[in-house]
């Protein structure tokens, strides 16, 4: 028979690391790798024809990954609605036994 297993502490951990790796590292990263491709393409590769559209394809690609990297805190909000709708349920089920 499986075993289901709730950890709020191991739960609330997890969700936070993703949380703060979004905020904190991946978010910004993309802020500032986005800020020196610009600037390689206005400088340091500067090409008539060729550096305007790589700009425009890079801030695509970067607003593709930054939305999928902001993505990630709705998996900490499913692992945190879980956690709640489990620990929820357990309460009203020992709410409903007499004593």
């Amino acid at each position: 028979m499986p075993k289901n297993v709730i950890d709020d502490e191991e739960i609330e951990s997890t969700a936070k690391k993703l949380d703060s790796a979004v905020s904190d590292t991946l978010v910004p990263q993309l802020s500032s790798l986005q800020a020196d491709v610009e600037n390689l393409l206005q400088g340091g590769l500067l090409l008539t024809a060729t550096s305007p559209k790589m700009q425009t394809s890079y801030a695509n690609f970067n607003k593709s990954l930054t939305e999928a990297v902001n993505n990630i805190t709705q998996f900490s909000k499913q692992f945190r609605d879980i956690c709640n709708a489990v620990n929820n349920l357990d309460a009203q089920i020992a709410g409903g036994i007499p004593t």
